[in-house]
């Protein structure tokens, strides 16, 4: 009964147990496509918690852009992206479903981009490749919404934007893809190409497909 549907049954699912019943659903893309705003009213509309980028509010407080990070930084992103995402599915805000702006293959991905030279440094590259797959497999996620770049590509300051080229959107997009496809096969995904509209209705109809709101 509980399992068919536990947000009908949420208030009687101990604290300890609410994790292994919430639907994890994942928003993943290049920057400046829409992914925030579209995390924001999905978590609006089904009144559930979203775990943002924590990427920005950290580059906004060290004062670092996008192409300054440093290895060091990327491992403080794996870190904190992890650690906000638990501590939402754990807070009394879960209500049965939490929806997440990014995770660690999307910042696997900006590090494999922006440090593909210091890669040949095994030490930071064994430390890095490590820790990611040691919280990869401690995220369960239920659905993957893949936004693909077809929006404005806009300079919020902190954005590199060499990304603002469209080829360069389009291969790192490609490459979200592979990874995708390489740890994240067996989740169900979705890729949302259509304006903001068709993008948020298609999310909702995904969403509807693993959730039933109470």
């Amino acid at each position: 009964m509980i399992r068919e549907n536990p947000s009908k049954y949420w208030r009687f699912i101990a604290q300890p147990f609410r994790r292994q019943f919430t639907k994890k659903v994942l928003i993943i893309g290049s920057a400046s496509n829409g992914k925030t705003t579209l995390a924001k009213d999905l978590a609006r509309f089904y009144d559930a918690p979203v775990s943002l980028e924590y990427a920005r509010e950290y580059q906004i407080k060290n004062n670092v852009r996008d192409d300054e990070l440093t290895p060091k930084d990327y491992y403080y992103l794996l870190l904190g992206q992890y650690a906000q995402t638990s501590n939402l599915i754990d807070s009394n805000a879960n209500r049965g479903l939490v929806i997440a702006d990014t995770n660690s293959l999307v910042t696997k991905g900006y590090y494999d981009y922006y440090l593909k030279d210091s890669r040949e440094q095994d030490d930071e590259t064994d430390t890095f490749d490590n820790l990611f797959a040691s919280i990869l497999i401690k995220e369960k996620w239920d659905l993957i919404l893949f936004v693909q770049p077809v929006g404005h590509y806009v300079n919020d300051g902190f954005r590199d934007m060499t990304m603002s080229d469209e080829k360069i959107r389009q291969d790192f997009s490609a490459y979200l893809e592979e990874l995708r496809e390489r740890y994240l096969a067996n989740i169900p995904v979705f890729h949302l190409a259509s304006d903001y509209i068709g993008n948020y209705q298609a999310a909702k109809d995904a969403i509807d497909k693993i959730y039933n709101a109470d």
